[in-house]
Formats: structure tokens, C-alpha cells, sequence
């Protein structure tokens, strides 16, 4: 990773150990990475680990740790994902991340900054409380030096250059340093929060998880009553649902904020609704697996069917409990604006599962060949169908708060059909092949068989199932076999 000055002496080798890093064994690859890390801020580096995320992601190897890593810990639940579906609640872009720690080091202190840093180089990877004794110092320091860049940034600036030159007038990147120095400042109290409301994402609230939630706010409140709203959208953003922690917002005791109370909850509601709104944008743009475009020369990546309806699970559970709270604030645009979202997940799911059930089920069934024999077993094709059927027979669940009983009744009788007319064309095919054919041949048709009665048992169910189920074994021999 040597070479001339310009940079150019890596270049020629680390783009192929990129394409390399997503095959090899699981070990070699932490072991890559932690000798990457040494060296991250070569150029290269940096755009190799950029390459590599989302195996980084799926691996999720102790990192080395970094001081910039321990100044991301109190907000790194609501930096925004790398999937781009799933939005955090009051998320932190990660262009952000760049400019705050160039802010910290320019205008915090550095004699601080090189103590810390000593430390958290002699810190092991995963020692978590190591690295919350180092950002105990950091944070605060952290906080004070981002407000006191960009606190003023509106204001003529006369002595050269000022700090926050990194904004570039960018009012948005403003707001949220300024957002990052509030999470700073209360970040052992986040810490402490998380770990109460481990593992993320939460699947429900407990009486436990309501407590230490009540409790961090009363600190946090006893700090600034201002930063309790910041604290929430932690607490928020840890959670399955985000909008379940509207259900209990009123009945906690905020101590010290309590007159910031209804306050923090409209604003926390708004922007509930706001982020579902985000969410379902997403989805538009990603294509929602009817093969819209994501934009101006831009392709839209389809939504595989059991991942469509994940997502949409979750925003229909997320806009169910919103409305019932929203009810309380008797604000018909927020019903209106609820509405919309739903119709945006109605056609996702439409989209990406009904709509695209023929070619996602029945091909997945061959037809006879011409030639007598039978066509090979695509266990790819087979796989895939059985989740796209599993997604079918989800729908079931969403298709009252999506209008899509009619839709999905029509497309669930339609591949019970397809899948029984293939079936029996294949059924009908097997004696000539078990006579004419291969020994191979034979085993080939009869997993065929199986594997279409595989799919119309998802589909139908078992019952449906049970004719072709006796014919299959009655052509087969499996009766007499027993």
C-alpha cells in the first residue's frame, strides 16, 4: 500500500482485493479487515472499507475502535441505515459524520483529544465500558466545540476562515451538528439507556423498558428539559415500532420537563408521521417492485416478495398505532397524510408480490419436454418460489388494512390453478418418462412432482393438496412401497 505521492501506488492492487474480500472464508476476512484498519486513512482504504460494507454490515466483526467511533457512539442509533428503507427516527446523515469530527479536532482540545486517543488505541475491541469511560470525557468537550463552531454560523464572521467552513452554507448540515452536540451532551445517559432497551430492535415495551426510560428523562431533564426530546428519539429509534412509544409518552413523569410535555409528544408525533412519510418515499423510489423507475437514469431495484412484506408488516403495525394516537390530536391532516402512506405500501405490496406472482411461482414449474425427458431441477428457482409463495400467503394478514382482499383472492385462486395445470401436465408426462427414460430421468420428474406439490400445498394449503398428493404417490409407487 506504498507507493508515489500522488497516491497512485495502491490503486493498482486494492480494487481486486475488494471483489476478493466477499469470498473468502468469514476469518480471513475479520483478519483483512483488522489489518486495514492500521492503515484507514490511506485514500484507498477508505474506499475499500466503502466497497466492502455491506459485508461489513452482514458480518458485524468487533472493529477496531477509533475516537471518532467512540464520539458516534450516543447517536449511532439514529445515523441513517446503509439499506436506506428502514429511516431512523430524527436520523443523522452519515456526510455528517466527516465534518463533525473534523469540527471536534479543529476547535476542541487537542491535548485532550491525543490523551484519548492513546487510550482508545490501547483499548481491545468490544471492551464497551473502556470506551464509554474515554467518550465520558470526549462527548462533553465534543458538544462544547461543535456548538461554539456552528452555534453562530449566520453571523459575519471577521477574522479569516471560521471553523465551520465545512458547512458551505448547507443550513441543513447546521441543524444536524447542532443535533449531534445534543446527543453528546447527554451521552452516558444514552448509553445507559441502551443498554435497558437491548436488543435493538424492540419488539414491544415492558413495564421495565417504560421505567428506564422515565428515568433517563428525569436525568436528562434535570440537565436541560430541552434535550429530553433528544433522548426520545434514542429511545424511539431502538424500537421495532417507533410509534409505540407515543402510546406511553403521556403517562411518563418527565420531572423537570414536565411543562415540555404535550410539546415533546406533538413533536414527536409529527415526526413520526413525517419519518412513515420518508419511509414510503423510499419505497417509491426504489421501485416498490413494479419496475418503476428510481429516477432519471436511474434503473428501480426490485423488492424480492418476502422482503416487501417484512416492510410492509412493520409500516402497517407503525401506522395503525400512529392513527390510534393521532386520534387524541383530532387533526384530519394527519389521518390524511396516514392514508397516503398506506397507499403507497398497498401498491408496494402489489407490486412486488401479486402482481409478480405468475412469473415468481409458475415458471418455477416446468413443462414437459418435447423430448421425453424431463427438465432439470432448479433448486434456485424452487427456493425462490417457496418465499414468494410464503409472501402470498402473508398478504393475507395486511390485505384488510391494504384493500387487498379482492386482488389477493383473485391472485391466490389464479396460481392455485396455474400451479394444478402444470402439475398435471407433469403428472401426465411421467409414465412415458419412467418407461422410455433414464433411471436418472425418472428420479428427476419425480422431485419435479414433489417440488409443484411443494408450492400448491404453500399456496393452498394441504388440504387442496391432498388429490394431487395421492395421484403423485399413486404414478410413483409410494403406496406400494408402505
Amino acid at each position: 500500500m506504498t507507493g508515489p505521492a500522488d497516491g497512485q501506488g495502491g490503486g493498482d492492487r486494492l480494487p481486486g482485493l475488494e471483489n476478493r474480500l466477499f469470498d473468502i472464508p468469514e476469518d480471513k476476512f475479520i483478519e483483512v479487515v483488522r489489518l486495514l484498519e492500521r492503515v484507514r486513512d490511506h485514500p484507498e482504504v477508505r474506499q475499500t472499507f466503502a466497497a466492502i460494507r455491506p459485508r461489513l454490515v452482514q458480518v458485524r466483526p468487533n472493529r477496531r475502535p477509533t475516537l471518532k467511533r467512540v464520539l458516534c457512539m450516543p447517536f449511532e442509533d439514529v445515523l441513517e441505515s446503509f439499506s436506506g428503507l428502514d429511516v431512523p427516527l430524527g436520523r443523522i446523515e452519515r456526510r455528517v459524520i466527516d465534518p463533525v469530527w473534523r469540527l471536534v479536532t479543529e476547535c476542541g482540545d487537542r491535548a485532550l483529544i491525543d490523551q484519548l486517543d492513546r487510550q482508545v488505541q490501547e483499548t481491545a475491541p468490544g471492551n464497551l465500558n473502556a470506551l464509554r469511560n474515554i467518550g465520558r470525557r470526549l462527548w462533553p468537550m465534543a458538544a462544547q466545540a461543535i456548538r461554539g463552531a456552528v452555534g453562530g454560523a449566520g453571523e459575519q464572521d471577521t477574522g479569516g476562515q471560521p471553523p465551520w467552513r465545512v458547512l458551505q452554507g448547507d443550513e441543513e448540515m447546521r441543524q444536524q451538528l447542532l443535533d449531534v452536540a445534543a446527543f453528546l451532551e447527554i451521552g452516558l445517559t444514552i448509553e445507559s439507556l441502551k443498554d435497558a432497551l437491548a436488543p435493538r430492535p424492540l419488539a414491544a415495551l415492558d413495564d421495565l423498558h417504560v421505567d428506564a426510560i422515565e428515568q433517563a428523562a428525569q436525568a436528562v431533564a434535570r440537565q436541560s428539559a430541552g434535550l429530553v426530546y433528544y433522548l426520545l428519539l434514542v429511545a424511539a429509534s431502538r424500537m421495532a415500532n417507533p410509534a409505540d412509544l407515543l402510546t406511553v409518552l403521556n403517562d411518563l413523569d418527565f420531572g423537570k420537563a414536565r411543562r415540555e410535555q404535550p410539546a415533546i409528544f406533538a413533536q414527536l408525533s409529527g415526526l413520526v408521521v413525517t419519518n412513515l412519510e420518508e419511509r414510503s418515499a423510499r419505497l417509491e423510489s426504489k421501485g416498490g417492485g413494479t419496475g418503476h423507475s428510481a429516477g432519471q437514469g436511474e434503473a428501480a431495484v426490485a423488492i424480492a416478495p418476502e422482503e416487501a412484506i417484512a416492510i410492509a408488516e412493520r409500516l402497517v403495525a407503525s401506522i395503525d398505532t400512529t392513527a390510534a394516537v393521532m386520534d387524541v390530536l383530532a387533526d384530519p391532516l394527519y389521518r390524511e397524510r396516514l392514508d397516503a402512506v398506506k397507499a403507497t405500501v398497498r401498491t408496494m405490496v402489489s407490486g412486488a408480490v401479486l402482481d409478480t406472482a405468475p412469473a415468481g411461482i409458475l415458471t418455477a414449474v416446468p413443462s414437459p419436454a418435447a423430448n421425453g425427458r424431463p427438465a432439470p431441477v432448479d433448486e434456485d428457482a424452487q427456493a425462490a418460489a417457496e418465499d414468494h409463495a410464503r409472501a402470498l400467503r402473508r398478504c393475507e394478514g395486511l390485505a384488510g388494512a391494504l384493500g387487498l382482499h379482492e386482488p389477493l383472492k383473485d391472485t391466490m385462486a389464479s396460481m392455485e390453478k396455474g400451479l394444478m395445470a402444470r402439475a398435471q401436465a407433469l403428472l401426465a408426462d411421467y409414465p412415458k418418462t419412467k418407461t422410455a427414460g433414464e433411471p436418472d430421468d425418472a428420479e428427476t420428474a419425480e422431485m419435479n412432482l414433489f417440488y409443484a406439490l411443494r408450492l400448491l400445498e404453500l399456496v393452498a394449503g394441504p388440504a387442496k393438496a391432498d388429490r394431487l398428493r395421492t395421484a403423485i404417490m399413486a404414478a410413483t409407487g409410494e403406496f406400494a412401497e408402505e
